[in-house]
């Protein structure tokens, strides 16, 4: 069984002030980045080390990833592990949103519809897992993006908090959460 880290990044200054982030960026805050470090650190204490690396281009993801490893380890950047796409919902509160779940919600401001983020994610980590030698990964995302993965692995699950640790097993093209 090959084991799949994925992470959601790093508290970020939008998070703080409840903007909604999507494709759009934001850096990293001091939390966020000592949450990134206690990461590598529990990874360390664990003995855990990485065949691949994986991030969501988004900055604040592929800082995480930098943090987690160290910026002279290759990071892959996949489009496919960006978060969920609001369109113009990007850069509101998250105030102002109705409560989830959204379902198509975005669609009407050109952004995807949550069957669509789930797939995505889906897809792309089974295609990460079914390479050769990829025996431990991690994947830096974001929040919506794990949570939708989550709900489609066990059917349920709340979104994942900054810095959080999804661990999930993945054998003959299945995953299981083995630790959260």
């Amino acid at each position: 069984m090959a084991d799949l880290y994925l992470v959601r990044h790093g508290q970020t200054e939008l998070n703080v002030k409840n903007i909604l982030q999507g494709w759009h960026d934001s850096p990293l805050t001091a939390r966020g980045r000592e949450q990134a470090l206690a990461m590598r650190a529990t990874f360390e204490d664990r003995g855990v080390t990485f065949d691949h690396v994986y991030s969501s281009p988004l900055g604040r993801a592929r800082c995480t990833a930098e943090l987690i490893v160290g910026e002279c380890r290759s990071i892959e950047l996949v489009d496919e592990l960006r978060e969920w796409h609001l369109g113009s919902l990007e850069g509101t509160s998250n105030r102002e949103m109705p409560a989830q779940p959204w379902d198509d919600y975005p669609v009407a401001f050109g952004g995807e519809s949550e069957s669509e983020l789930r797939v995505r994610m889906v897809a792309v980590l089974s295609r990460i897992m079914a390479r050769p030698r990829h025996d431990c990964v991690l994947a830096v995302s974001h929040g919506s993006a794990c949570q939708e993965f989550l709900r489609c692995v066990t059917g349920g699950g709340e979104q994942p908090d900054n810095g959080a640790v999804l661990h999930f097993g993945y054998h003959d093209g299945a995953f299981s959460l083995l630790d959260w």
